[in-house]
C-alpha cells in the first residue's frame, strides 16, 4: 500500500525531525495562531515518504520540536495527529485525528494522553 498524502487543508508543509536512533524523519505539518492566541499543530503521518519513526511513536518529542520551532508557551499549544486514509476497506486504515495532551516537564512535552477527534471538530478547532 503506497500511499502519500497531499498537501491539503490539514497538511501543508513538510517538518523533518530526528526520530528513534536519531533517524532522518518526516511528517506533514500544519500550524496556525488562532484567534484565540493558541497554537495549533497537526503533524500527519506520510507512509511511505516517511523514511523513519512514525508520528505515533515520536509525538511527544516532535511536539516539543515543534513547539520550540512556534515559541509558543506550552499552555497555549495544542498538538493533533492526524492519519489519512489509506484506502482500504478495513476500518483501521481509515482517516483518524487525535488530540494528544501531554504534561510539561520543564524542558520537553512527556506522557502523551491521545483522544478521538472527529473531522467536524478538528474544523472547529482550525476556525477558533
Amino acid at each position: 500500500m503506497d500511499i502519500n498524502p497531499e498537501f491539503n487543508k490539514y497538511m501543508d508543509r513538510y517538518f523533518d525531525f530526528l526520530g528513534y536512533w536519531e533517524s532522518p524523519s518526516r511528517c506533514g505539518l500544519k500550524t496556525i495562531k488562532r484567534k484565540d492566541g493558541k497554537r495549533l499543530a497537526i503533524a500527519t503521518e506520510i507512509y511511505r515518504q516517511n523514511p523513519g519513526t512514525a508520528v505515533t511513536e515520536w509525538c511527544a518529542p516532535l511536539a516539543t520540536q515543534v513547539l520550540a520551532e512556534q515559541k509558543c508557551n506550552p499552555a497555549d499549544f495544542i498538538f493533533i495527529e492526524h492519519t489519512p486514509d489509506m484506502g482500504s476497506k478495513l476500518a483501521f486504515y481509515e482517516e483518524t485525528f487525535d488530540l494528544v495532551n501531554f504534561h510539561w516537564d520543564g524542558d520537553k512535552f512527556i506522557d502523551p494522553q491521545w483522544k478521538r477527534l472527529s473531522p467536524p471538530e478538528v474544523d472547529r478547532l482550525l476556525e477558533l
